[in-house]
């Protein structure tokens, strides 16, 4: 177990998180994507924020568990800080010009079953409306009728 580690040793897990950041930065788009595609109410945005946040310290925990045996240090959490920056100010900027009107057509094809379900649901809707309504008269029809028999016989 090496309590002082190297130069070498330091400057490869800086890289390395790094490395990390900048895929933690994709992530971000990601999930920034599925919020366009679905939502953009400040609930919904809390909510996978929250998601985001979680996932990431979860992955960070694993990746420095791997990386240094679970050691929390300056330059790891400092490396992927700053991959995330690097990310998200240069790759981020064009990610996210693309992934507008790609959010675009995800929620129209997602939309799609959504409004023709609710067209399907809608026109049974009616059928039973018509059905219920239907039903309904010719009850008070036959209580009426059955009314004045009773009336007759007694």
């Amino acid at each position: 177990m090496e309590y002082i580690q190297g130069i070498s040793t330091q400057v490869v897990l800086f890289f390395l998180s790094l490395g990390f950041g900048f895929l933690l930065g994709v992530l971000y788009d990601v999930f920034r994507t599925f919020r366009m595609i679905f939502s953009d109410a400040k609930g919904y945005v809390f909510v996978m924020d929250f998601l985001y946040f979680a996932v990431c310290g979860i992955l960070s925990f694993f990746f420095m568990l791997v990386t240094d045996e679970g050691r929390l240090r300056l330059y790891t959490v400092s490396g992927e800080i700053l991959g995330w920056m690097i990310y998200y100010f240069s790759f981020g900027t064009v990610a996210m010009k693309i992934s507008v009107p790609v959010a675009a057509l995800l929620r129209r094809v997602f939309l799609m079953p959504a409004k023709l379900l609710t067209f399907f649901f809608a026109k049974i809707k009616n059928i039973f409306s018509k059905i219920s309504v239907f039903s309904t008269k010719k009850h008070k029809k036959t209580n009426k009728k059955n009314k004045n028999n009773l009336a007759k016989t007694e």
